[in-house]
């Protein structure tokens, strides 16, 4: 049955936010190789420009969550477009490299409310099969931005490396369509900060999800260091270096990557009512080792570009399922602190990634960075379910 007018709407106001914050990654990208010629700084130091906007959400997605909780998603939406916006387009101004890393830093709080905000929402609003559907729906809207973004932000920068900072600026109009969001949801006020977390963790060992949730946070903060960091970093860098690829049509390769991730975006529900997670899981993350593997080897642009399909593709679809399990997991009153707490894993891989990528392609170069990222998450893959399984027994020993 599909979800009644109103759930379709707040669904669309919640797919454009969790849009633009994405935004503030897929945006600049095709930009910095020039943002480090125009900043006079190295190829591996400009890898802080994209990790400087996650370095707020390691700390701040937790009371984001639980301001989510405390105040509202209205308030939380709202406030961080405003603050998404302002930082965004200063970046337009910042002409010295630190200044631009300090705006892209407070841009990262905004960014944090944003993209957490959406699956909250999510979880609200829809339960079973329909929850599904729009998580992927959300996912959709996340990897078509990550598509075009690509491109707009690869030809702005052809003229001025700056330029893609205005767009940050498509946020401003949000702020009044963000007015429809919830506002406190039901069920007692939370406990103060420490007390809330505290209690939902309480809650999760009392339903024997604990382990799950727990294991959860690691394992998505190694696939943001391997995909934001080795893939979606390096890989403007490896095109200009390799192949030397101007600006737009860096944007243009780059995008690839998201076409893929949309397709099974789109087909994550439909897949996860024939399949077990645990199936789609492996499946997805053995397709991670294999595009990282292509890449690494790739003597020209097709192939760089059916390695990146193949990442995207995989990508696609394990966060649709690991945010399933997230949103189903606590309910309402605690899902602003779950949410953010994995938010705060995401946003420190997003944090090292970058850095982490861009440094070791100026050091070793980016054929060699990419096969660092297949053999780490090749050894990712084969640790998750043994772990999985001691962790469940040592949080939930047999009775």
């Amino acid at each position: 049955m599909p979800p009644d007018p109103p759930a379709r709407r707040l669904l669309a106001v919640v797919v454009a936010m969790t849009a633009t914050g994405v935004l503030t990654f897929a945006l600049i990208t095709p930009a910095l190789p020039d943002l480090a010629d125009a900043l006079g700084v190295s190829r591996g130091s400009i890898g802080l420009v994209q990790g400087a906007v996650a370095i707020p959400g390691t700390v701040l997605a937790i009371f984001m969550g639980y301001l989510a909780d405390l105040r509202g998603r209205r308030f939380v939406g709202m406030w961080s477009l405003v603050i998404f916006g302002v930082a965004g387009v200063a970046g337009f101004f910042a002409r010295d490299f630190w200044v631009l890393v300090a705006v892209r830093a407070v841009q990262g709080i905004g960014t944090s409310g944003l993209l957490s905000l959406g699956v909250v929402v999510v979880g609200d609003l829809f339960i079973g099969e329909q929850r599904r559907w729009a998580l992927g729906i959300n996912a959709a809207g996340i990897t078509i931005t990550a598509m075009i973004s690509p491109i707009l932000g690869g030809a702005l920068a052809q003229l001025d490396p700056f330029y893609p900072f205005l767009l940050f600026g498509v946020a401003f109009p949000l702020i009044w369509w963000a007015r429809l969001l919830p506002g406190v949801p039901d069920g007692p006020p939370p406990a103060p900060a420490f007390r809330h977390v505290r209690d939902m963790f309480r809650l999760l060992h009392r339903d024997r999800t604990l382990s799950d949730f727990v294991g959860l946070l690691p394992f998505s903060l190694v696939t943001m260091v391997v995909f934001v960091g080795f893939g979606f970093t390096v890989t403007p860098l490896f095109l200009e270096g390799a192949f030397g690829v101007e600006a737009a049509p860096r944007g243009l390769i780059q995008s690839v990557l998201s076409v893929g991730s949309s397709i099974t975006s789109l087909a994550a529900a439909r897949l996860r009512t024939r399949y077990q997670p645990s199936t789609i899981l492996s499946v997805a993350m053995a397709g991670v080792v294999a595009g990282f593997i292509v890449l690494s080897w790739s003597p020209s642009l097709p192939v760089v570009g059916a390695g990146l399909f193949i990442i995207g593709l995989s990508i696609g679809v394990i966060f649709p399922v690991v945010q399933e399990f997230l949103v189903a997991s606590v309910p309402a009153e605690f899902r602003g602190a779950a949410v953010g707490t994995w938010i705060s894993f995401i946003r420190t891989g997003q944090v090292i990634g970058p850095i982490l990528g861009a440094a070791l392609a100026d050091g070793i170069g980016e054929r060699i960075t990419y096969g660092v990222g297949a053999v780490v998450f090749a050894l990712l893959a084969a640790a998750a379910w043994p772990l999985r399984r001691a962790a469940r027994s040592a949080v939930h020993p047999p009775s």
